[in-house]
């Protein structure tokens, strides 16, 4: 049956079209049946695992392969917390929306399959694939019909607004696209089965955005008063968030996991604004995404390209128009469809200067929301002379470096004094030699000989006492809390966040991974590390007046969020001078000798991260960023990398299996820093690996933090093995 079902999304011959759409027809019935199931009390979950069996099972696995998710998991997962009466209330949400979830990735996937077939296959094949698609749809309409949710004018609360009527456009987007699969006139009906998909897809996401916001403003209202209210809101808004998860996060990585730790933490952290805000972080860069695509397809006279990103760009938008309305005005908003429409009518008659006029002024209009949004911000009340006197010494040196000629006088300057003071206080601390490597390149530099080299050492040696400075006063304060006073540990948290401010650049980079051929170092995503750390900062010090019993905890895992994520920073660094090296040492030598010893001196920050658990690896890191440049493997440096973060992990594992029972923060802290350090070589495992086995390592992370928070050791065990399983086969494939 799984077979079959993909053999509908390629080819699907008028025999199956009728079994098919009866398949997923009975797969609703089902789904409506657990429905009344799941409101019943007690709940029966062996009734509910037998109406799964069968029909839905069957399309949820097809989701699975299709889409490399691990819904039927989580599905058999939450019909286990029933039958075994493991808080049943919110298990049957999980069930619930996670079915959810594959109902609307299942008209997802239709509908871009039509998309895609329109101009080979027959229409009696795409019509079979819109008649399940429709079909589908009934088990989802009633959440698609729910009114929005707006901030209120303080931007306190979720209050409902008017009904968009999202139902109705998704039927008359399914009508639009059975009109059209007649071919009458195939290039005009190409373009409205494009426009339409858009409407289809897009009308969903915005359905399941207004489902978060729902489950919200439950949260808010009802965690002072009905906290067992709160939490099944909660973990419908987590579940829901999962749908729309992939849309945030490509544009806004770092805020989908601000909104994640709001819809799995503590109650007192969950913030309207703050959630409203990071989703439209996120949405905004794919409207921005689809006007960059309108643009080249104006560019190269494709029309129809051109139409459906401009329907692209329409309905993204669609999504926060309300928002946009309370931020900047109903004309903002009235412009802004203006402007969308006219972009669509500028692409119908591939008009360039129509197209750039009506972009322009939607970018606009965008920038003016954007700068409404609630964003991070830290700001620095207890100044220290010695670390912002050095900073700006450290900046200084920056600017230098960039003048020619180079006045390495002015450089030596700026290191006397603030600067050098702070770097021997480091010295001492930790027993390190940064001021002698930094005093050794300014004398080399004065030499002339190989300036760019020693320009690089002092930089990178000078960014590693920033990261240093950082990495001792967070943890300071957090050994530290529950024995100073608020306005110490102030001091100390400001300290850190003004030595960051040094190298919140290298913090805010894009994503180095392997090539496909294992052989080059590529950019990769913007993970946005600058914006993770700086929120961090910003929660931890709401954190630090003790007013709510888990500061303690909130402030350790801020920590974490400073600490690793700047790791992973330099550990970016040390790989985006691989690939430099790579890339020139066939053609300028002097380049590539740079760029090695820039990676020598990067990775000497966050050796004590690899070392420890690859002494061995570290050591060929090492002996490859000073010895010949052929011997520069991209492959064997990320392999090492990961064999000394996998140790991390394995240690933070075990810390969740001592902590478990005795000390359940100190078994979050250890899942928080297994999230974080999977997330330095996610992108790497899915490489060798599949897409696939990243989500089950990342979701059996998820899960493994609520078995934790349950007390559930059994389902602890089972998770941990499963993240062994993956590890294991992950480490297998390195060199």
């Amino acid at each position: 049956m799984i077979a079959s079902l993909f053999v509908v999304l390629t080819s699907m011959s008028h025999a199956l079209a009728a079994s098919n759409v009866a398949t997923i027809e009975s797969a609703v019935a089902s789904f409506k049946t657990i429905g009344t199931l799941r409101r019943e009390f007690p709940i029966n979950g062996e009734a509910i695992a037998a109406a799964y069996t069968g029909a839905l099972q069957t399309l949820t696995k097809e989701i699975d392969t299709a889409n490399s998710l691990t819904l039927d998991s989580d599905v058999l997962a939450a019909i286990n917390d029933l039958i075994d009466d493991r808080e049943p209330s919110l298990a049957a949400q999980t069930i619930d929306k996670t079915l959810q979830r594959v109902f609307y990735q299942s008209i997802w996937n239709r509908i871009s399959a039509i998309r895609d077939q329109f101009k080979t296959a027959a229409t009696a094949e795409l019509v079979a694939m819109l008649d399940e698609s429709v079909a589908a749809f009934q088990a989802i309409s009633t959440t698609v019909a729910r009114e929005n949710q707006v901030l209120t004018a303080d931007r306190q609360e979720l209050v409902a607004g008017s009904k968009p009527g999202l139902d109705v456009d998704v039927n008359n987007f399914f009508t639009q696209v059975r009109t059209a699969l007649n071919k009458s006139n195939p290039d005009q009906d190409f373009n409205a089965v494009q426009i339409a998909r858009y409407g289809i897809r897009l009308s969903l996401t915005r359905a399941y955005y207004i489902g978060v916001l729902r489950e919200v403003a439950g949260i808010l209202n009802n965690r002072t008063t009905d906290p067992d209210e709160a939490r099944i809101a909660q973990k419908e808004g987590e579940v829901f968030y999962r749908i729309i998860e992939p849309l945030v996060a490509r544009g806004n990585p770092a805020g989908s996991l601000i909104i994640k730790k709001q819809l799995t933490g503590g109650f007192a952290n969950v913030a309207a604004d703050e959630i409203v805000s990071e989703l439209g972080k996120g949405f905004i860069p794919r409207v921005t995404a689809e006007l960059t695509g309108q643009e080249r397809a104006i560019t190269s006279g494709d029309r129809a390209a051109a139409l459906a990103e401009a329907a692209g760009a329409k309905y993204f938008a669609r999504i926060f128009l309300p928002d946009l309305e309370l931020r900047i005005g109903a004309t903002e908003r009235s412009n802004l469809e203006q402007q969308m429409e006219n972009l669509l009518t500028a692409s119908d008659e591939l008009s360039a200067a129509k197209s750039k006029e009506a972009r322009d002024a939607i970018i606009a209009i965008l920038t003016k929301y954007e700068n409404q949004l609630n964003r991070a911000k830290y700001a620095i009340v207890q100044h220290t002379a010695l670390i912002d006197n050095a900073v700006a010494n450290f900046l200084q040196i920056g600017v230098l470096r960039g003048k020619i000629p180079i006045d390495v006088d002015a450089i030596a300057a700026n290191y006397a004094g603030d600067l050098q003071q702070l770097t021997k206080i480091v010295d001492q601390i930790y027993g390190t030699a940064i001021d002698q490597d930094v005093t050794n390149a300014v004398n080399q530099a004065k030499s002339g000989s190989e300036l760019a080299q020693a320009l690089q050492k002092i930089d990178k040696s000078l960014q590693r006492v920033f990261a240093l400075v950082v990495y001792n006063r967070v943890t300071l304060v957090a050994d530290q809390f529950a024995d100073l006073p608020a306005d110490a540990l102030a001091l100390e948290w400001d300290r850190a966040y003004s030595a960051y401010t040094a190298i919140a650049g290298t913090a805010n980079r894009p994503e180095k991974i392997l090539s496909t051929d294992k052989k080059s170092i590529i950019s990769g995503t913007d993970p946005d590390l600058d914006y993770q750390i700086v929120s961090a900062f910003v929660q931890g010090k709401q954190a630090l007046n003790k007013a709510n019993t888990d500061d303690r905890l909130a402030l350790a895992l801020a920590r974490e969020n400073i600490v690793i994520p700047l790791v992973r920073s330099f550990l970016i660094g040390v790989l985006r001078e691989v690939e430099g090296i790579i890339t020139n040492r066939g053609s300028d030598a002097d380049k590539a000798r740079e760029q090695q010893v820039e990676g020598e001196f990067f990775f000497r920050t966050v050796d004590a991260f690899i070392s420890p658990d690859n002494p061995t690896g570290s050591g060929r890191i090492h002996a490859q960023f000073t010895g010949d440049l052929n011997s520069v493997v991209a492959d064997t440096i990320v392999s090492d990398i990961s064999k000394g973060i996998l140790g991390q992990l394995k240690r933070g594992l075990s810390e969740v299996g001592t902590n478990f029972l005795s000390d359940k923060n100190q078994a979050l802290l250890a899942v928080e820093r297994i999230s974080l350090y999977t997330g330095i070589f996610a992108a790497d495992l899915q490489l060798r690996l599949n897409a696939l086995q990243r989500a089950k390592l990342e979701n059996a992370i998820r899960d493994l933090r609520e078995a934790v928070l349950a007390g559930d050791a059994d389902r602890a065990v089972a998770l941990r093995s499963i993240l062994m399983q993956v590890i294991t086969e992950y480490e297998s494939k390195l060199s």
